[in-house]
């Protein structure tokens, strides 16, 4: 029996707007208040002098009220804005850029009281009390669409510089320490000739579901391997044959770190609990890319979702572990699939179809990004269905078992 998704417009022109990446919460815990952002364009990519309006819709009323202003920012990954909520009141964390360095921001919603911090955030714990934090002009330069301009990359010139590291930082007291650097991983992982020494970055950072573990991304070119690399469902994300993958681990309190997924693909990735990480990927060079859940203590892993989840998606777990929301890139006729995967059933049901002119790509293209509300009856994406314009929707799903 086909089911009937509403699926509500929450923000509006002339301006566009669009939420935090799939993995950032945007609803408050009262679930009125909705964290989203608002820019002027966006035919192009943000230049250091842009700025974006950081607001909350009102969900009672969809009203847009605006909070402040980031020139630390991009079209996918927003500029990290997380609520806080603490016992001080409703506060926010940002990234922002001051002074010609990045920053991570604390704004009390109540107040406008700011805090800056010493680095910019990529990902905090689960208790909001550590940001795991990387190098964003870096990033930018290798991966156009997820790093900040503005900022010159201080290790220009650099293949596996030592110091560039990801660094872990107290949000309370600002007090940071490195975490894990290029240098180890490039250490650890194999292919090294074939490398040659190219360029090396760290791509997007994942606490566990209990905060004692930290995944990450580390990418590099390697063109001299682009005709042994499996070339089906190559996504538009960022997994070209010529750039290499691999997924480190740190547990914290260490500095040791391990590498889960090397010389393979990485895409997105979601912790379905403090042991096993669900991500697109291929846990080696020559192996298909999947839905592959990697056991992080004995190095395992298995595919779920077989003849289904066939193609990358940003995925995030329903409570009960077993339902799993997630979304394609554009098909042949440039639509995008929202979708709920029933793993124990390796079943699909489908939320909806949303169509994405073909306008804007690459580091422009407006994914869904879908995430849970809290009670996971409600789902948002980001869209450009409705005349070409990134908006925020909601979609009611409802209870769930």
């Amino acid at each position: 029996m086909k089911q009937e998704f509403s699926v509500r417009q929450i923000t509006c022109g002339p301006k566009y707007h669009f939420k935090s990446y799939y993995d950032m919460q945007p609803w408050d815990k009262t679930g009125q208040y909705f964290l989203c952002m608002e820019s002027d364009f966006q035919d192009r990519p943000p230049k250091a002098g842009d700025s974006l309006a950081i607001g909350m819709v009102d969900l009672s009323n969809a009203e847009f009220i605006p909070l402040t202003e980031t020139s630390a920012w991009n079209f996918q990954q927003g500029c990290m804005l997380h609520w806080l909520e603490d016992e001080r009141g409703k506060t926010i964390i940002y990234n922002d850029r001051i002074d010609n360095k990045f920053h991570a921001i604390l704004f009390n919603i109540e107040t406008k009281e700011k805090k800056i911090l010493p680095l910019p955030i990529q990902a905090l714990s689960p208790d909001k009390k550590t940001a795991a934090c990387l190098n964003f002009a870096r990033w930018g330069v290798w991966r156009p669409g997820y790093g900040y301009a503005g900022v010159a990359d201080p290790f220009e010139g650099q293949n596996k510089p030592e110091d560039d590291a990801v660094y872990l930082m107290d949000i309370t007291s600002g007090a940071y320490k490195p975490a894990v650097n290029l240098a180890q991983i490039a250490h650890l992982t194999s292919d090294l000739d074939r490398r040659k020494d190219s360029p090396m970055w760290f791509n997007h950072l994942m606490y566990n579901t209990d905060g004692t573990r930290l995944v990450g991304l580390v990418r590099w070119w390697c063109p001299e391997a682009v005709d042994d690399v499996k070339k089906t469902t190559i996504n538009i994300d960022g997994a070209v044959a010529e750039r290499r993958h691999c997924m480190w681990m740190i547990n914290i309190g260490e500095n040791h770190p391990e590498i889960i997924v090397n010389d393979g693909l990485v895409s997105h990735a979601e912790w379905r609990d403090p042991d096993h990480i669900l991500a697109w990927a291929s846990s080696n060079l020559h192996e298909p890319h999947a839905y592959r859940i990697f056991n992080v203590v004995d190095k395992t892993n298995e595919v779920i979702g077989k003849d289904l989840l066939k193609e990358d998606g940003h995925m995030s777990y329903h409570k009960n572990k077993n339902l799993l929301l997630t979304d394609t890139y554009p098909d042949a006729d440039y639509i995008r699939t929202l979708k709920i995967h029933n793993i124990s059933a390796n079943s699909d049901m489908v939320i909806g179809r949303f169509l994405a002119p073909p306008d804007l790509e690459g580091e422009l293209r407006c994914d869904l990004h879908p995430c849970w509300n809290r009670d996971y009856t409600q789902a948002a994406i980001d869209s450009i269905h409705n005349k070409g314009q990134r908006q925020v929707y909601i979609v009611d799903i409802g209870e769930l078992s």
